[in-house]
């Protein structure tokens, strides 16, 4: 409420800021761009949720007595990698035959680098590997988990020896 006659501050704005999912789990500095042009710098908090609003005091439109306040709403923008579920992630993992058969030390991208996982042999496609800590940040601390889905892939050019080896099997 206004007192009579007392200059006003001035209109909060409305600002919508597409953050990756790598910016939400490091609680990065995001550049969010105003409607006059500014760019500014938001740190997000440690723990903040898809479609949370961030208040900026005084980032608003000036007024008589002051600036009003930016209101910040957070989105999280479509990954091409990671599917996210409340603070979990899923990520696929393609694998070739010969490391599903054998078993292998392969790399998966996580929001914060690269990891190795062990992939046992004679893993199937569907077979889900949980990578504890490594999702989002959790509300209560720490972070959610990382779900690898293991796709086992065939060689992208055809493999005479693999070829000759199934043939041989049929027979």
């Amino acid at each position: 409420t206004r007192q009579r006659g007392r200059p006003s501050k001035g209109a909060d704005i409305n600002v919508d800021l597409a953050v990756s999912v790598e910016e939400m789990a490091a609680a990065e500095k995001v550049n969010a761009l105003f409607p006059d042009g500014r760019r500014v710098a938001v740190k997000l908090p440690a723990y903040v949720e898809n479609g949370q609003t961030i208040r900026l005091k005084g980032q608003g439109e000036q007024g008589p007595a002051g600036a009003g306040d930016a209101l910040v709403t957070v989105k999280l923008r479509k990954h091409p990698r990671y599917r996210v579920e409340r603070r979990d992630l899923h990520v696929d993992l393609p694998v070739p035959l010969r490391e599903a058969v054998l078993g292998a030390k392969v790399p998966v991208e996580t929001p914060t680098g690269k990891i190795a996982v062990t992939v046992s042999p004679w893993s199937n496609s569907d077979k889900v590997l949980r990578l504890k800590g490594k999702g989002l940040p959790a509300k209560t601390g720490g972070h959610a988990d990382l779900y690898v889905h293991i796709r086992v892939m065939l060689p992208e050019q055809p493999d005479p020896s693999l070829e000759a080896f199934f043939t041989a099997k049929a027979r």
